[in-house]
């Protein structure tokens, strides 16, 4: 909307001017604007001109648009780093009539009023409606039983398949609640439109990862195949039922089930493309577009709104891990993630029945843990927000030094708001928890804050790395947050290890422990006096992330990462691991730390004077795409590849797009350029 008024203003400015002006004014004027077949840009500053001096009545027409015209620089200042054009998406027919690309457009307000009116809405909770969700949710927990008695579940036994239903119940689903589970059981008892059939094989494709039955492998002997067969006829059904061409909220679900599987697997082509498709069906759906009051029933509702913020959160980590676009813009995400249903706030967290018996009983927790579902779940909507700012502002096409300074103080603000405004529920410190502890929060409340601490490090590691950035902003401070931080993380998979074990943690906690562990390598490596302590609790987290592959197989690729930055550092793989902080007093050697970074741009450290001898990152990225042609537009981005990227040369640990199968290549061009022969 703010964009749009802003629209208007420049078009009334251009005509007061274009009015007003001389013959070649004029010329100069409408030489300003842009057309591009149907579309017409007017520039944001025009020319000048001898425009002589408006009246009045025009400034002040209707009390209101000089100032909307003032306010308009700072809204497209604030908007222009993470939002695209929205004239690009709005077009004009042979008739001269004003329309959007369809029901999915950005430009579809999917209610009267403005957004900030549709938020105060939003936040006034409707008492009838939640007590009728919850209600509904726990008489439909009471007839789950009612399965028991199927003598299979769409081919599948029915032992088996309540097994792994409840491994999705109580892992993945408090993750963050992408499937809805009052919704989902009832039709799948009755043949309701919730439930399909290609949604349960992808729930029992993710859930045998973590079950210990050997019925669920195709060879009993052989774990890698759990699931094997749930996954092929996840693919026949796809192809049988061309569900690609009639996109619904189940298959929208089990596609983004899939997709996160397949990148945890290490498979990632296919977790993008099953991502991709999800997430063009949630535009297609309109689940972008907030539900109507009176236009769905409070469980639609309640369902479409979890299946978008799910989608969110999909999209970003993806582009994490793959170091690839986002495809949901923050623009889009005007959806309420006030869920209405929070009948599994307040449940007790256990662990999957045959799950217990793999634990030592001594890892369980003494006394019930809330799960906090629902909230936490809306948190990590909150979250994952900022990481989108994060992704926009420091790593995607676009992204520069000119707006990283200004970027930085506020991102890292939000950031702490966003902690200091968790509900007490919520609150972990992992340094205060130690393994003896007889109460830990649930799994989901962990992995938000090793969520949380991922991103400080993701925000703060480009003004280390970066030479241009070092320059501009104090190096020592942001390298201190990183130290701190990572030494969080590894006491919350410490933590969640002596709680849970990691033999369930899903892939987003590996990520947070390998961008810690990029953190302790170079610590360890500057402070050679002691190198002991930085090189146990470098131990401790290594020795994490290779118990995270066993049920994440594509943790073998940062886990080897890690490994290959200890060679180039001069570090023992041997190293003694210790679950005790590090927490150094001794100054930082500043000089120690930059230099265990790629020399990219030419820089002079800070502080002392002494010149970092840098390597050309341009050179780099032209040897690279000589070696390994089109391999450099890939990594970046779709579009204008030769723009530098604040993290492009960090491809030897790189934080944006660690499991990108397209860097292979790079890394192998890294060991020839640092003398390295191929580590990991």
């Amino acid at each position: 909307i703010e964009e749009l008024r802003c629209e208007r203003a420049r078009l009334e400015t251009f005509i007061s001017r274009l009015k007003s002006a001389s013959s070649d004014e004029r010329l100069a004027l409408l030489d300003a604007v842009v057309v591009s077949g149907r579309h017409v840009r007017v520039p944001r500053s025009l020319p000048q001109t001898s425009e002589p001096e408006q009246s009045a009545d025009y400034l002040h027409d209707d009390g209101h648009r000089s100032a909307a015209r003032q306010d308009c620089t700072e809204v497209e200042k604030d908007s222009s780093d993470e939002e695209p054009d929205l004239a690009l998406f709005a077009s004009i027919d042979d008739t001269g009539i004003a329309s959007s690309f369809g029901p999915s457009s950005a430009l579809n307000q999917p209610a009267k009023g403005s957004i900030s009116r549709r938020q105060r809405d939003d936040r006034e909770v409707n008492d009838a409606v939640r007590n009728r969700l919850i209600a509904n949710a726990a008489l439909q927990r009471q007839q789950e039983h009612v399965l028991t008695s199927m003598p299979d579940i769409h081919g599948v036994s029915t032992d088996l398949a309540l097994h792994l239903l409840d491994i999705h119940w109580s892992r993945q689903h408090h993750t963050f609640p992408l499937t809805y589970r009052p919704a989902i059981m009832r039709d799948l008892a009755t043949g309701g439109p919730n439930c399909s059939i290609f949604l349960l094989y992808a729930i029992f494709a993710w859930s045998s990862k973590l079950s210990n039955r050997l019925d669920v492998r195709d060879d009993p002997l052989d774990p890698t195949t759990a699931g094997r067969r749930f996954f092929q006829r996840c693919d026949q059904l796809l192809a049988e039922q061309t569900l690609l061409t009639f996109p619904s909220i189940p298959t929208v679900m089990a596609l983004l089930l899939l997709g996160s599987t397949y990148n945890a697997r290490g498979e990632t082509s296919k977790g993008w493309l099953c991502t991709g498709y999800a997430l063009r069906m949630v535009f297609d759906l309109g689940l972008h577009l907030d539900p109507k009051e009176g236009d769905s029933s409070p469980e639609e509702a309640e369902l479409r709104r979890r299946v978008f913020w799910a989608a969110f959160i999909c999209d970003k980590l993806q582009s994490l891990y793959l170091g690839r676009p986002t495809m949901i813009h923050l623009r889009d995400a005007h959806v309420s993630h006030d869920f209405q249903d929070t009948f599994e706030e307040l449940e007790p967290w256990r662990p999957e029945p045959d799950y217990t018996s793999a634990l030592n009983p001594v890892s369980l927790p003494l006394r019930p843990t809330m799960v906090h579902s629902v909230s936490t779940f809306q948190q990590f909507c909150l979250l994952s927000k900022i990481m989108t700012k994060i992704i926009n502002k420091f790593y995607v096409v676009g992204a520069s030094s000119r707006n990283a300074k200004a970027g930085l103080q506020a991102v890292d603000d939000a950031l702490q708001n966003w902690k200091h405004s968790l509900p007490k529920d919520l609150h972990f410190e992992p340094q205060v928890v130690s393994v003896l502890t007889d109460h830990y929060p649930s799994p989901n409340i962990m992995t938000l804050h090793a969520t949380f601490h991922s991103l400080i490090i993701l925000l703060h590691r480009p003004f280390i790395s970066d030479g241009h950035l070092r320059l501009i902003t104090a190096p020592e401070v942001s390298w201190k947050r990183c130290t701190s931080t990572a030494q969080s993380i590894t006491s919350i998979v410490l933590a969640y290890q002596a709680a849970y074990t990691l033999q369930a943690a899903p892939y987003i906690l590996s990520y947070a422990l390998y961008v810690s562990c990029t953190i302790h390598v170079r610590n360890a490596a500057a402070e050679r006096s002691r190198a002991r302590e930085r090189s146990s609790v470098l131990a401790s987290s290594l020795n994490c992330l290779d118990e995270l592959c066993k049920v994440n197989p594509g943790v073998k690729r940062p886990a080897s990462i890690i490994r290959r930055l200890m060679a180039t550092n001069g570090l023992s793989h041997d190293i003694e691991q210790t679950t005790q902080d590090v927490l150094s007093t001794s100054p930082l050697d500043l000089d120690a730390i930059l230099a265990t970074f790629p020399r990219n741009s030419t820089n002079a450290s800070p502080g002392n004077g002494t010149s970092i001898h840098a390597y050309d990152s341009a050179q780099a990225q032209a040897d690279s795409t000589a070696k390994f042609p089109g391999m450099g537009e890939s990594r970046i981005g779709f579009e204008n590849a030769h723009q530098p990227r604040l993290d492009y040369f960090d491809f030897q640990d790189p934080l944006y797009g660690h499991m990108d199968g397209s860097m292979a290549p790079f890394h192998s061009m890294y060991d020839v350029h640092f003398g390295q022969n191929g580590q990991g």
